[in-house]
């Protein structure tokens, strides 16, 4: 039985990087750098997993899905403050 390998890229926020890169290497899921953005203040990875490691891409998506809510709270906040 051949082995599945699914290519996928990630797009992360340089402020959640440690914790991307934590699930990835203790799932040992292959990675590469495949670019930056400095102004919008990511890194793109592409990773390359198993079916069987589908829950570490999931729970890195999740990191990454959480940061931008939480953003995009703290930037209505923000403008809630601007209001007063």
């Amino acid at each position: 039985m051949q082995t599945v390998i699914t290519k996928r890229e990630l797009q992360v926020p340089v402020d959640v990087l440690i914790r991307v890169a934590d699930v990835l290497l203790e799932k040992n899921i292959t990675n590469s750098i495949t670019a930056t953005d400095e102004d919008e203040g990511y890194i793109t990875i592409e990773v390359e997993y198993e079916k069987e490691q589908r829950d570490a891409i999931h729970e890195a998506e999740d990191i990454i899905s959480d940061y931008h809510e939480n953003e995009e709270r703290e930037d209505d906040d923000e403008e809630d403050e601007d209001e007063d």
